[in-house]
């Protein structure tokens, strides 16, 4: 498969959340850097971050999509459940780069853009004043010692700690 076609199949899989299907076309040993934010490593990290945007309903966009240098660059949006509960219509990508091995994607690096960064951090920082306030307990264990964790159960409780958010919230934080 080209690496086009392979990115192509990759996105339909992610944006049709069948977690096994995306998985597939990335090897082994992929590494998947959000520039400044995290680094997943491994599969299983991948399988973690492939349910998260599961059950958030994520949808993936990927524009203008070149090849430089063995590998294929473009750019990007994301929605998804979280982002939407959380007043976000949508986060843009600056660059997402691809590198591939035995047919596989091997590494991604993506750069959200500035703006993107500063809406989701405003976001998680007014739920999180409000949890620690109203669910202590229930922050700790998902964002453990500030540890942002992906995967299936955690995306269901923070879309159930965001939907109490958005009945509660305190009116400055409403749009």
């Amino acid at each position: 498969m080209k690496e086009k076609d392979l990115i192509l199949a990759y996105l339909q899989a992610h944006n049709n959340h069948d977690v096994d299907l995306a998985l597939s076309y990335m090897s082994p040993d992929i590494r998947f850097g959000m520039a400044g934010i995290w680094v997943k490593e491994g599969i299983e990290d991948l399988r973690d971050l492939e349910a998260w945007d599961a059950v958030m309903n994520s949808q993936l966009r990927f524009d203008n999509l070149k090849s430089r240098s063995g590998r294929l660059e473009c750019t990007g949006q994301e929605t998804n459940d979280w982002y939407q509960l959380a007043g976000i219509p949508a986060i843009t990508y600056d660059n997402i780069k691809f590198e591939f091995e035995n047919g596989l994607i091997r590494h991604i690096r993506a750069n959200m853009a500035h703006k993107s960064e500063r809406m989701i951090d405003t976001a998680v920082n007014n739920v999180i004043r409000w949890a620690l306030d109203t669910h202590p307990d229930e922050v700790g264990d998902i964002i453990p010692r500030g540890n942002f964790i992906h995967g299936h159960e955690q995306a269901v409780r923070w879309k159930a700690l965001l939907a109490d958010w958005l009945k509660h919230r305190p009116p400055a934080e409403e749009e």
